[in-house]
């Protein structure tokens, strides 16, 4: 049985310090460079796209390094 059924990657170690520097700042959202694509970061919605296609939205968490994932994204 799969203990993480969502699937949650995490973001490599600089992009989840510069995620994390943008949502202290109080930013609604950015833009990151993740795996040579451009996404858009939605803090407000919690939820992540792809610049050049944004009908394709995936959810985004904030959690502790040591939570249950399937692996490091990039």
């Amino acid at each position: 049985m799969n203990s993480c059924p969502l699937g949650w990657w995490l973001y490599d170690e600089r992009t989840s310090m510069d995620l994390e520097e943008m949502f202290k700042l109080g930013v609604s959202s950015c833009e990151m460079l993740i795996c040579g694509t451009l996404y858009v970061i939605d803090f407000k919605k919690y939820q992540q796209y792809r610049k050049s296609d944004p009908t394709k939205k995936r959810r985004i968490k904030r959690d502790l390094k040591t939570a249950e994932r399937k692996g490091i994204a990039g």
